[in-house]
């Protein structure tokens, strides 16, 4: 990471403790099937995240009767720090009350290839 990309992410992250909030990344991954246990262990890992929550208008999603899906949110969560890249099936929380699973990233905003902040669209 260049030191222009490190004050940058720095800088998001420092922004995001201040106007946003702070909430778990939760990430559950099953393991191969165990036959002799007769099921496939789950990992379950977490990281702290700093995250500000902004209304997803869902202009790009509409439902198909043209009106705008209700229960989304997007989420602008800080690079800095965070040892995994948010995806899809993962869980954000807890903001406003409940949990969210990340339904999409959008591509992270970045500087010389280095992430600085993500975007996720999420639903509760």
């Amino acid at each position: 990471m260049s030191a222009q990309a490190d004050r940058l992410a720095a800088k998001a992250l420092a922004q995001l403790k201040r106007y946003g909030q702070g909430a778990t990344l939760t990430r559950r991954t099953t393991g191969a099937y165990d036959p002799a246990l007769s099921t496939a262990p789950a990992t379950v890992t977490t990281h702290a995240v700093q995250v500000l929550v902004q209304a997803d208008n869902g202009y790009q999603e509409l439902a198909p009767a043209g009106t705008v899906k209700v229960g989304r949110r997007k989420l602008l969560v800080a690079a800095a720090g965070l040892p995994v890249t948010p995806g899809p099936g993962d869980e954000v929380g807890p903001l406003e009350g409940c949990t969210w699973r990340v339904l999409r990233t959008d591509p992270p905003v970045q500087l010389q290839g280095t992430p600085v902040l993500y975007v996720l669209r999420v639903a509760a």
